[in-house]
């Protein structure tokens, strides 16, 4: 058999209406945010980190070429065809453009190697937080309208029940609370039905009381 509910106070059920409601609001607004900032990382490696990188190479190629021309006017300026000058300083920043020029290079390839995983892992994110999205966005509202219907029905029940039906009632109660005008119609039928019997008896002492004896006296 169904148990009816057991509703003690109407303020909590709005209580936890008004907590569903701002459950989904704050789901809502962090998914948001980190949608936020997830496209902002891609944006940022997509855009920003290629056009810095690609830029960068260009301008280490440009150091390298310098680097080269210096070399090469250190190892022109020799007035002894037979002594080479050792051009260290030069040769020393040769190496360091180009070690800067192949740093540039392989950033640029981590770059690209990246773009493609961090979208799969993007798109892997959006398909598993979409149901949580969904229900912060239809399901907790509809819920909370369903709790908010409710509310005002046992608020109008509340305002029209009298006093003592307003309280939690269950089937059980509504079927001791019928039971009850049975057993003292019951109890007042039984009552009725001795009084009579006392009142016969009452009666047949009287009677007896007038009928004359054989003395033609009575009683």
């Amino acid at each position: 058999m169904r148990s009816g509910a057991h509703v003690k106070s109407v303020a909590a059920l709005e209580n936890f209406r008004a907590a569903l409601g701002l459950f989904g609001d704050e789901v809502s607004q962090t998914l948001a945010a980190l949608q936020a900032e997830i496209q902002a990382f891609v944006d940022w490696l997509e855009h920003d980190q290629l056009k810095f990188w690609r830029a960068e190479i260009r301008s280490r190629e440009e150091r390298v070429a310098e680097a080269k021309a210096d070399l090469h006017r250190c190892l022109s300026a020799t007035i002894d065809p037979q002594r080479t000058p050792s051009c260290h300083v030069e040769k020393k920043a040769l190496d360091l453009a180009k070690k800067r020029l192949q740093e540039a290079e392989d950033k640029l390839k981590l770059v690209r190697r990246w773009i493609p995983l961090v979208r799969q892992a993007v798109m892997e994110y959006r398909m598993k937080t979409e149901p949580l999205r969904g229900a912060a966005a239809s399901d907790v509202p509809a819920a909370a309208a369903r709790l908010r219907s409710s509310i005002e029905r046992l608020e109008e029940y509340l305002r029209i029940a009298p006093p003592s039906a307003a309280g939690s009632l269950t089937p059980d109660r509504l079927s001791e609370s019928a039971a009850q005008p049975a057993s003292l119609s019951g109890q007042a039928s039984d009552d009725v039905e001795g009084g009579r019997q006392d009142r016969a008896v009452a009666d047949t002492g009287t009677v007896a009381g007038a009928v004359p004896d054989e003395h033609g006296t009575t009683a």
